[in-house]
């Protein structure tokens, strides 16, 4: 998997405790809003316009992250603007992969 401009076959996610064994959130590395137009969000630094065709999203449907983002992509009524790939539920050695005997791996 290319992790930080380099291929790794030992690549896990970080995921961090604390001294009591408590999970810690990393710092997200996404500061900015998609927005109807375009326009800041809540943290008031620069949005992106939420237009149909810009935006695509890859999931796992094991990955509890993942399927927060398609329950807020729902909730938020983006299914006509962010369209959905799904992958299979193994992270190899070279990523995550597609299904090819399977059905349709987007989602509508």
């Amino acid at each position: 998997m290319l992790v930080n401009g380099k291929w790794t076959a030992e690549w896990h996610p970080v995921q961090a405790k604390d001294e009591k064994g408590g999970f810690v959130r990393q710092t997200s590395s996404f500061r900015n809003w998609v927005t109807p137009d375009g326009s800041a969000g809540p943290t008031g630094e620069g949005g992106f316009a939420a237009e149909a065709g810009r935006y695509h999203l890859y999931v796992a449907l094991i990955c509890p992250w993942a399927s927060r983002t398609l329950i807020g992509r729902k909730l938020k009524k983006l299914d006509d603007v962010i369209s959905v790939s799904v992958v299979e539920p193994a992270l190899t050695d070279q990523g995550w992969r597609f299904a090819t005997t399977r059905g349709p791996t987007v989602m509508s």
